[in-house]
């Protein structure tokens, strides 16, 4: 998460609440998840503003799932991050043996 960001994310957490941004991040998850199924079902065409749509809603998706952070645990999440990430790069040592 960017640190320079946090205020603003905690910003948005006290104006419209947790309840509401967590289904906003279920929207936005949604919205990627779309978009990236029109591109895969266009043969991944990736014309620029197919490009784009996807662009904006990995902002979106990353914006909020910040916000998820602040309210679930920075430390505890980048933790779990950091450990899920030495795992596949086991998984990968292994596969390229």
């Amino acid at each position: 998460m960017e640190k320079s960001n946090i205020e603003f994310y905690k910003r948005c957490l006290d104006v419209w609440g947790a309840d509401s941004q967590i289904k906003m991040c279920i929207e936005e998850m949604s919205e990627l998840t779309k978009e990236l199924c029109k591109n895969w079902r266009k043969g991944n065409a990736n014309t620029a503003e197919q490009i784009k749509n996807i662009q904006e809603e990995i902002a979106d998706v990353q914006n909020t799932a910040d916000q998820m952070q602040l309210i679930f645990g920075v430390e505890e999440v980048d933790k779990i991050r950091k450990e899920k990430i030495e795992r596949t790069k086991k998984i990968l040592d292994e596969e390229v043996k």
